[in-house]
């Protein structure tokens, strides 16, 4: 039991050290690089694949700290 918890929390830090790099490369994304509406560049790929990780990972933590707070 004890090994379930230690890899539970484990994994909620791992997920939080990945929302918590998001925000600073994100913003780095939208200062640095160009985004223009009517074209897709690299600054929109990489601003696009930021948000689809941090579209997974916040959600992965919120329901990790559920379920570990259940058990």
């Amino acid at each position: 039991m004890d090994n379930g918890r230690t890899r539970a929390r484990n994994s909620s830090r791992l997920l939080l050290a990945i929302l918590l790099a998001l925000v600073p490369l994100g913003l780095v994304v939208v200062r640095f690089l160009e985004m223009p509406g009517d074209r897709v560049t690299v600054g929109a790929v990489v601003g696009g694949g930021l948000l689809v990780i941090g579209a997974l990972a916040l959600p992965a933590l919120l329901l990790s700290e559920w379920q570990s707070g259940r058990e």
